[in-house]
């Protein structure tokens, strides 16, 4: 149940083992929260954009399989950055320094700083406590802490304030490059690839789930039912949280606590077109903006021209600024041009076509992805993979610690999943049967 990559993973298994499985997915197509719209003739990507570390990714191998050409995505060698309250362009050397490689030494000291501050402090203790010992001062200290949350918030989808810094960056990696390829065709033609002769019934909207010692129904909003022997749940974390689709019996309490510990927070993209890439005779091409709320995170620009997409910059938000985003569509588009306004230092041209995203009011998705809040561990993630009652399986992002967050941890979880039913060491996937 779910036609995001970790649902589609486990019937793409199935399928090529000879297993009879239907994909049952409330929206009218397959995904999940990767998702790719055409903006004025160019695919761009509303949910997962990045396929991060990819060298010996199992998403690089079926995008190897599928035929899905990815072009390099790393946009820190041309990173610029613009102070919005003093209105001064950082340097490169401030770049690097605040920016890139260490973060200013943030990673290096987590180590130390979990053992200060111990098990129940949040990232944003984390955060304070390191430019507290750093001796910063003014504009500085204020883009440290800006910078810093805007990592945390991005790479988990919520407030550092509800982060557990124990458990802070700990996912494992394939490599060291963190942006890694962009899909040429949008993350949408790994997804489309993925479901290529699969049975995917689009528009069921699974409201109830229903377990017997014999067998697992289905039951949608209508009323509607399906039934088979196994069923696997690969619906967001903020989807379970929500109380949306219900079981009977019961989740077990464990395990109903366990969904309800666990944070889903939101990740929102603003993404404009416009007839040139105006930004490049500017000066500035990938662009990190310090805003002048201290407690907002950095929002970060990405120049799409770069990457060879046209001429679009795509606006990331994370989620302690997303409050900037809790209005109509075309205020949302203004928030976004008056900032790139300031970096022109002249009026932003009108955009000929824009995307707004709101996963948070989604409810399919309910927010972007997974992390692991203060009083929670990874464990809990993994806890979230085992099976209930013998026939009750689960698989996403959230259902796994060594890639939470990441479409590859959801793609392993489907793997983990497709194991287990076909009782064997090793499956078999690609782009059709």
């Amino acid at each position: 149940m779910g036609a995001g990559i970790a649902g589609l993973t486990v019937a793409n298994a199935l399928s090529h083992a000879g297993v009879e499985c239907v994909v049952l997915e409330a929206r009218d197509r397959v995904g999940g929260r990767l998702h790719t719209v055409d903006l004025g003739g160019s695919p761009v990507d509303l949910g997962g954009s990045w396929l991060h570390h990819p060298s010996g990714n199992p998403l690089s191998r079926f995008a190897d399989l599928a035929g899905i050409e990815r072009v390099p995505g790393d946009p820190m060698s041309s990173l610029a950055a613009l102070d919005l309250p003093t209105g001064s362009w950082l340097t490169r050397e401030e770049v690097e320094r605040e920016l890139t490689g260490d973060l200013g030494g943030f990673v290096s000291a987590l180590a130390g700083l979990r053992e200060d501050l111990g098990p129940t402090a949040s990232a944003a203790d984390g955060i304070e406590e390191f430019v507290t010992t750093r001796r910063l001062r003014g504009p500085e200290l204020r883009r440290a802490r800006q910078g810093l949350r805007a990592n945390v918030e991005a790479d988990a989808a919520g407030a550092a304030e509800q982060q557990s810094l124990e458990w802070l960056w700990t996912q494992d990696e394939y490599d060291d490059t963190y942006f890694g390829d962009l899909p040429r065709p949008g993350f949408g033609a790994i997804a489309q690839a993925m479901a290529a002769e699969l049975d995917v019934r689009t528009r069921w909207r699974a409201s109830h789930v229903e377990v017997t010692d014999e067998q697992v129904s289905v039951i949608d909003d209508s009323g509607r039912a399906e039934t088979g022997s196994h069923l696997v749940v690969a619906v967001p974390l903020g989807v379970l949280k929500s109380g949306s689709l219900t079981f009977s019996p019961p989740l077990p309490l464990d395990r109903a606590q366990t969904v309800a510990r666990l944070g889903f927070g939101r990740y929102e993209k603003v993404i404009l077109r416009f007839p040139s890439p105006f930004w490049r005779e500017a000066g500035w091409s990938h662009l990190v903006l310090f805003p002048s709320a201290p407690d907002d995170p950095a929002t970060w620009i990405f120049d799409l021209d770069a990457f060879g997409a046209g001429p679009i910059l795509a606006c990331h938000v994370f989620h302690s600024a997303t409050r900037h985003l809790a209005a109509a569509p075309a205020e949302m588009v203004r928030w976004a041009t008056d900032q790139i306004a300031v970096a022109l230092g002249a009026p932003c041209p009108e955009p000929i076509a824009v995307a707004v995203t709101s996963w948070a009011d989604d409810p399919h998705a309910r927010g972007a992805y997974t992390h692991v809040t203060v009083g929670a561990s990874n464990a809990d993630l993994d806890s979230l993979g085992t099976p209930v009652a013998g026939r009750l399986l689960f698989a996403g992002e959230h259902t796994q610690s060594a890639r939470v967050g990441y479409a590859d941890g959801a793609m392993t979880s489907g793997i983990r999943e497709a194991k287990r039913l076909l009782g064997v060491p090793e499956v078999l996937l690609g782009p059709s049967s």
